[in-house]
């Protein structure tokens, strides 16, 4: 009998700790290729009762994972993507699993010298694109103002990350550094997938050669969405989920929910809160906004049982969120902003509504129109949004990895 193929598996966080988009997916992908490949995963945990760099290992279904704990937070600027004792750790870890190929899906809080550590093994390596931080160390190509960046500069990388740097030439050559390392990480990676157009146009005009950069969407455990029974209500419940932080453009929705009509519509948001967040509730000034707190992923049928409409307002370029198309496989249309992935996935009028990203009466104007004309909820739910299934997805991948293998002995 032919062996299976042995894959490592590198993410910079993993279920149950981590729940952000790529980290789930990830999960869910790693656990359907367990079927037909022998996986193992790679990646990190802040744990600040135990000690820096301690190894944890686990077998959670079936599939072995290896935490490394970096509980610190004040990271130089090199030290957030060059870790010499991180990468010691990998390379024992690498020569003991011995894989036949490793398939990256982050580097941030790890290293990308684990790039350099795979390729003097000769094993070629596939790289999922989540965001942007093979080319932007922020990974949002996002500014400290919370305004956009069309891409990486030694001058406007230098500024945006100053605050490292006890001058502005030591921020500028520091920069100049990590884009050429960067450049040459990126040299290496044989393939790269991306779930959105707009972060492959994206990654070739900062350089990846187009034969080296390809699209292909997430796949979605599908059977979790075949358990919602929506309840009904009175009010239109409008539902945001995801973290809470700036970027997603939690403070425009509020402020956006603030003048509408208590009686008619209410705010559920989903997404753990703590106590930084408090000044949110401050903001807070409408009594039909909820904050629900965290959830298990295996219950977000439960989650979207309680929504009408779901809103993704973030100010960034999302790649290819999850949840908008978690969204569509609940029935539930979207409202989300014009930018990035986002509207990639949203098509106005047709299976959502698009709005001026930032622009807090447009968003006011597309959550009431759901308020006027409630029938607007089924006119855009009425054709099924085709999500691919996870079992579909493992499949693609797997065919990847073969081709890379092929090539790689060729």
């Amino acid at each position: 009998m032919k062996n299976k193929l042995k894959v490592l598996k590198i993410i910079h966080g993993y279920p149950p700790y981590y729940m952000a988009g790529s980290e789930v997916y990830t999960a869910n992908l790693c656990n359907e290729l367990s079927k037909n490949v022998n996986i193992s995963i790679f990646s990190r945990i802040e744990d600040g009762f135990s000690k820096p760099y301690e190894i944890k290992k686990s077998t959670e279904n079936g599939i072995e994972i290896f935490r490394i704990n970096k509980p610190m937070r004040d990271y130089t600027f090199r030290s957030k993507y060059v870790d010499e004792k991180m990468t010691e750790i990998f390379e024992k870890y690498f020569q003991k699993i011995n894989p036949d190929i490793a398939h990256i899906g982050h580097l941030s809080h790890l290293t990308v010298l684990i790039v350099k550590i795979i390729k003097k093994y000769k094993i070629p390596i596939l790289f999922t694109l989540h965001d942007f931080w093979m080319m932007c160390i922020r990974g949002q190509l996002i500014k400290e103002d919370l305004s956009l960046c069309n891409g990486p500069s030694v001058e406007k990388c230098a500024k945006c990350n100053i605050k490292y740097f006890t001058s502005f030439e030591q921020a500028k050559k520091e920069t100049y550094y990590w884009l050429n390392l960067l450049k040459e990480i990126n040299e290496q990676i044989d393939l790269f997938i991306v779930p959105s157009q707009f972060l492959r146009e994206k990654y070739i005009e900062y350089g990846i050669p187009e034969n080296k950069i390809i699209f292909m969407d997430y796949g979605f455990n599908l059977t979790l969405f075949k358990k919602i029974k929506r309840n009904t209500s009175k009010k239109i419940r409008f539902g945001f989920l995801g973290r809470i932080i700036p970027v997603k453009g939690i403070a425009i929705l509020i402020d956006s929910f603030n003048d509408i009509d208590h009686s008619k519509a209410e705010l559920n948001i989903y997404g753990k809160f703590s106590n930084s967040h408090l000044y949110l509730l401050n903001r807070c000034e409408n009594s039909a906004i909820h904050f629900k707190g965290s959830y298990k992923y295996k219950d977000i049928a439960k989650v979207f049982s309680n929504i009408d409409v779901l809103i993704v307002p973030s100010i960034w370029y999302e790649n290819s969120p999850l949840v908008i198309q978690e969204g569509f496989l609940a029935r539930v249309p979207v409202i989300t902003s014009n930018l990035g992935g986002m509207a990639e996935l949203v098509q106005h009028e047709k299976n959502g509504l698009l709005f001026e990203p930032g622009n807090i009466e447009d968003l006011k104007k597309k959550i009431n129109r759901f308020i006027e004309d409630p029938s607007l909820i089924k006119k855009l739910t009425q054709k099924p949004m085709k999500v691919k299934s996870i079992q579909r997805d493992a499949q693609k991948i797997i065919e990847i990895y073969n081709k890379l293998l092929k090539s790689n002995e060729d």
